[in-house]
């Protein structure tokens, strides 16, 4: 039986201090989320965080040592992540991210300290900013302010772009990649 390679790599030794176990239980939380979230239209705050969802995601925005695509993928899922934890405070529904001083500024200090990227993973960086700097202003979703007004709308591009986007890339993968079609390497 063949073993995708990916995974192969996943069981080898750590390979330049990759902690892989954390890798995977964070791609595990990201896909948790996503597999939530599908039956919303937009980002629903309103999740288990600090029992389900309970990892400084803030602290895997940028793991080194990382292939492209997964480095985006953990990135971007933590990032989605953040603008959820950051909707529950602005809609009122929890305050996990804020109820500890300490967690909310190094999640606000790790978004404001990242690079630039791809124009969807820099649009997608602008609204976690823009949902922070709503909950430093003490503003909510019940506020009729043109921020709060792009804070929900971009509500629904980032689960277009992301939530929806995974599904429909790992379903046509199915059909698409050679090794779902036993057409691999022999």
């Amino acid at each position: 039986m063949k073993i995708n390679r990916q995974f192969q790599d996943l069981h080898s030794p750590g390979q330049n201090g990759t902690d892989w176990y954390t890798i995977q239980v964070v791609e595990r939380d990201i896909c948790l989320l996503y597999h939530q979230l599908a039956d919303y239209s937009y980002i629903m705050g309103d999740l288990y965080y600090g029992d389900v969802f309970a990892l400084p995601y803030w602290e895997y925005l940028n793991i080194p040592n990382l292939e492209t695509e997964r480095q985006a993928f953990i990135r971007n899922g933590c990032l989605v992540m953040l603008y959820a934890m950051a909707s529950e405070v602005l809609d009122g529904s929890g305050t996990y991210l804020t109820m500890e001083r300490k967690r909310y500024h190094a999640a606000r200090a790790a978004v404001e300290a990242l690079p630039n990227f791809d124009d969807e993973s820099n649009r997608l960086i602008a609204a976690v900013k823009g949902s922070f700097k709503l909950i430093d202003e003490k503003r909510g979703t019940w506020d009729d302010i043109p921020e709060v007004q792009d804070v929900i709308s971009e509500s629904t591009w980032i689960h277009e772009c992301f939530v929806r986007q995974y599904f429909i890339e790992r379903t046509n993968d199915f059909f698409k990649n050679p090794y779902f079609r036993n057409e691999g390497p022999k």
